[in-house]
């Protein structure tokens, strides 16, 4: 099918077999906002603008009792657009991972970022796959994670690579294809047996590839199982009660989610569920790229997510998500933010306002330099 006959199909599924419940539209804010039936939306199709202020968060598809999929309808839309011409997609190509400098490998550039002395990408049986978000971030815990997983394996590599969601998200569906392409071809060259994540939108956008290609995959932490540092009991001052941050790309699996909340429990810490958790789990803000289009909507779903924080009533809020936890963390520091894996190995960082320094530099004069070099053809 081409893209408006993918379009057309997403649509006519929701007219044929929507029921009107409104239970997506209780749960949605961009839904609610738009304030119409799904059947009617759906009839006349969204809007180039309403498509790219989807988060692609999927909480649609968890609560529709006629297993529909708005999100899907959000996605084809994007595509469309792209195939059309409705939209300047090439005003944001500081994303574009498959460009020589974008926006992630510059601050990595500019911030002296680099893993030369881990000596990455390079052939070998089991390789680390970081993802952009932490290999951009949070370069301390990539080392402290490659070091631990040499402990359980002494040979295995760090691969620098982005898994080339940005791509899909924008709705640049072929450019995808010849980058998740490149990729594949990497991994044949570097002779990968085995690929240990520790991003789950790097997981579930990698794992049709691996399984094709008869790679076996690993979360983080099903590969720190055996970790004698993981499995250490903390001291009884150190118990705190934590809630976690469910990853939108989880939902149907649950995978990441049942692995953190037993590792979690294993520890020490006690666990208390937010209103909204695992299947049901809010955005964080970050999904779908939503704060490129509409940083409002962005901002508003961080703060529903921050009001459940604050009614669990916990000492700490954690997610198995680099990008949820950098979004979540940016603006409020009532409760302290961490990733699961900073709870697990037991060292904290200060994840508050993070992100935000870090893109400090394309400010200024010389941020209006790099910013240039970033969006040049």
């Amino acid at each position: 099918m081409n893209h408006a006959e993918e379009t057309l199909a997403a649509c006519q599924e929701i007219i044929d077999n929507c029921t009107d419940c409104g239970l997506c539209r209780a749960e949605c804010q961009l839904l609610e906002r738009i304030d119409e039936s799904l059947v009617s939306l759906a009839t006349r199709q969204p809007t180039v603008s309403e498509a790219y202020n989807c988060s692609l968060c999927g909480l649609c598809e968890s609560v529709c009792p006629a297993g529909l999929s708005p999100k899907y309808m959000f996605a084809a839309l994007r595509e469309q657009s792209v195939a059309k011409g409705e939209i300047e997609i090439e005003d944001f190509r500081y994303m574009f991972p498959d460009r020589p400098l974008n926006v992630m490998k510059l601050i990595r550039e500019a911030n002296g970022i680099g893993y030369g002395e881990l000596n990455p990408d390079r052939e070998c049986d089991t390789a680390f796959f970081a993802g952009c978000s932490m290999l951009t971030y949070d370069p301390h815990l990539v080392h402290v994670l490659f070091k631990t997983l040499q402990q359980e394996s002494k040979t295995i590599s760090l691969l620098t690579d982005c898994c080339g969601l940005p791509l899909y998200q924008l709705g640049l569906k072929e450019r995808e294809a010849r980058f998740s392409q490149g990729l594949k071809d990497k991994l044949l060259r570097l002779k990968v047996k085995k690929l240990i994540f520790a991003c789950p939108n790097c997981y579930y956008q990698l794992q049709p590839m691996a399984l094709e290609m008869g790679i076996a995959i690993q979360t983080i932490y099903e590969a720190l199982e055996d970790s004698e540092l993981v499995n250490a009991p903390l001291a009884e001052h150190q118990r705190k009660i934590v809630t976690v941050h469910d990853s939108c790309p989880d939902r149907p699996a649950g995978k990441f989610a049942g692995q953190v909340r037993k590792a979690l429990a294993g520890k020490g810490y006690s666990l208390v569920e937010m209103e909204h958790h695992r299947d049901r789990a809010l955005c964080c803000g970050s999904g779908g790229q939503v704060s490129h289009f509409d940083p409002e909507l962005a901002q508003s779903l961080v703060q529903a997510r921050l009001r459940e924080v604050e009614a669990s009533k916990v000492e700490i809020l954690t997610a198995y998500c680099l990008g949820c936890v950098l979004n979540l963390s940016k603006n409020q520091n009532q409760i302290p933010v961490q990733h699961v894996l900073n709870l697990l190995l037991e060292f904290e960082q200060d994840f508050a306002g993070l992100k935000k320094r870090a893109q400090s530099l394309l400010e200024g004069p010389e941020g209006e330099k790099l910013w240039e070099r970033v969006m040049a053809d």
